[in-house]
């Protein structure tokens, strides 16, 4: 780590670091922070933490990028260009596989990102009537004395939990279909799922979880979640829909 900490770079949150139409010369490994994929369209492919590699295009001259590389949070990322990536991958055979095996990490996160979003595509229109049903078995009340509430950051909306399942995502104008937690509006991107997320009270607390078909990442304190398990919520804990913030408040 001492020797490439002259390599690093520091970029703002939101920052595009290059654009799918620019030519790559230069490997990035991730020191600090978070980075996002995206396509041309704005579909994210996958979320990078540290440790992470990116910009293989680099590996060949004169590539362009495949995709956008943007910041999620302020990052330090190690920025290596192609010839001196060379002479150290020529010296150290132990860095040439650890760059070969990280990157095929990530391109199965790809693979499985873009195989969520062709099931999601394929969902039948006529699924209204079971999420109608679905919405009357989980429609229980919580009492009144539970309060509980997600501070929406890019809106600073408030909204309070009233229900024993409270699923959270983005409207679907074909269907019907309208989470309790509309994020239309937040997400002007439309990166978050019809059906993204669910917060549940049971035992006397309140758990995450992500729904199946959840393309983009759900993350709870900046660790991501698997998808279908739940996770316990405390007081002040940050929750990430694909880029969009919240604190739950309890």
């Amino acid at each position: 780590m001492e020797g490439i900490k002259k390599f690093i770079t520091n970029f703002k949150k939101g920052e595009e670091i290059y654009t799918n139409e620019e030519s790559q010369t230069d490997l990035y490994i991730i020191h600090k922070g978070r980075v996002q994929l995206k396509t041309e369209e704005g579909m994210i492919l996958t979320t990078l933490s540290k440790g992470d590699f990116f910009g293989e295009e680099s590996l060949s001259n004169n590539q362009i990028a495949a995709c956008t590389a943007e910041t999620i949070e302020d990052c330090e990322l190690i920025k290596i260009a192609y010839d001196v990536l060379k002479d150290m991958m020529e010296k150290n055979k132990e860095i040439a596989l650890k760059i070969l095996k990280n990157l095929s990490q990530k391109h199965l996160k790809v693979m499985a990102n873009l195989l969520k979003l062709l099931d999601q595509k394929k969902e039948p229109v006529s699924s209204a009537p079971r999420e109608a049903e679905r919405k009357d078995k989980t429609s229980e009340k919580l009492s009144p004395d539970i309060k509980a509430y997600l501070i929406i950051q890019r809106s600073n909306r408030i909204v309070q939990l009233t229900k024993r399942e409270t699923f959270l995502g983005r409207r679907d104008y074909t269907t019907g279909y309208i989470p309790d937690i509309d994020l239309t509006k937040e997400d002007e991107e439309k990166y978050i799922s019809r059906k993204h997320a669910k917060i549940s009270f049971f035992n006397d607390k309140f758990y995450i979880s992500e729904e199946a078909g959840a393309v983009n990442g759900t993350y709870l304190k900046g660790n991501k979640l698997k998808t279908g398990v739940k996770y316990e919520l405390s007081n002040e804990d940050e929750l990430t829909l694909c880029h969009l913030n919240m604190i739950f408040k309890y």
